[in-house]
């Protein structure tokens, strides 16, 4: 279960008397279990959509089906990982964890939810700080938290939107493997939807790549280098080096055509 189908998507802002348009006829499919990234220059609306999955914004036309029924709003089958950590910090980690869990399984004893908790933690390397604040934590090991706690509530489809855009290089690296790592052996795969605007990452990431100019889905690219990928080898590999040479062509591509360019008013 993870299906995701967004059919004709628009969605307009309105700002007083004028309307800009952010999203334009989006039509694409993902299917269960798959590993899909978002790539696209800066504001050409990665996170405006992923908005809308997330049931945060609401479509002005069109629609987004998960497993063949319409979203309206958030729901307990989609879970979230942001830029920013998110993390209550006058919680512990465990603490950060148990909440999210609590909000969708309130059937679950303290105990049963301080076991999640443990499970989940040790699951992304934290065994050791379980009961560390935010505050106590480095930037990779608060993304560890968030992520441990989108994962615990077993969602099928996790959205992550830039989630190790603001971590240094090597950690980002580290967390990289972390994620395929617990994604390919979850026994029921979620869907996952990753927004960046990091190439590499992307390949090295996903089975497909849907690359956005401003307002629209433009190229949908299947990553067919076999799995589990290993990133030392991968750069030797031509299917990467052309996947990343046309990748590139394309992001230049688009920043040439915004250059002096105007934003559509309606």
């Amino acid at each position: 279960m993870g299906r995701i189908e967004i059919q004709d998507l628009s969605l307009v802002y309105r700002s007083g008397r004028e309307k800009f348009l952010a999203l334009d006829n989006i039509n694409t499919k993902i299917d269960d279990g798959e590993f899909v990234c978002i790539v696209g220059s800066s504001g050409c609306g990665k996170s405006t959509l992923l908005g809308v999955l997330e049931g945060l914004l609401t479509p002005t036309g069109g629609r987004v089906l998960i497993d063949g029924k319409p979203i309206h709003g958030t729901g307990p089958e989609r879970a979230v990982v942001f830029q920013q950590y998110t993390l209550f910090p006058w919680m512990s980690a465990i603490q950060n964890v148990v909440f999210g869990v609590k909000q969708v399984r309130r059937e679950l004893s303290a105990k049963q939810l301080e076991e999640i908790g443990v499970e989940f933690l040790q699951k992304v390397g934290l065994k050791d700080f379980l009961h560390k604040r935010p505050g106590e934590l480095s930037g990779g090991m608060q993304q560890r938290v968030a992520i441990a706690r989108a994962l615990a509530v077993n969602p099928q489809i996790l959205l992550m939107d830039e989630p190790f855009g603001a971590i240094d290089a090597k950690t980002r690296l580290t967390l990289q493997e972390m994620l395929l790592n617990l994604w390919a052996e979850d026994a029921e795969k979620k869907t996952v939807v990753f927004v960046t605007h990091d190439i590499d990452e992307a390949i090295l990431l996903s089975d497909k790549i849907l690359f956005m100019e401003p307002k629209r889905i433009s190229r949908e690219i299947p990553v067919t280098m076999p799995r589990p990928r290993d990133r030392d080898s991968m750069y030797d590999d031509k299917e990467f080096r052309d996947l990343r040479n046309n990748l590139v062509i394309l992001f230049y591509k688009d920043i040439k055509e915004q250059i002096g360019g105007e934003e559509v008013m309606l």
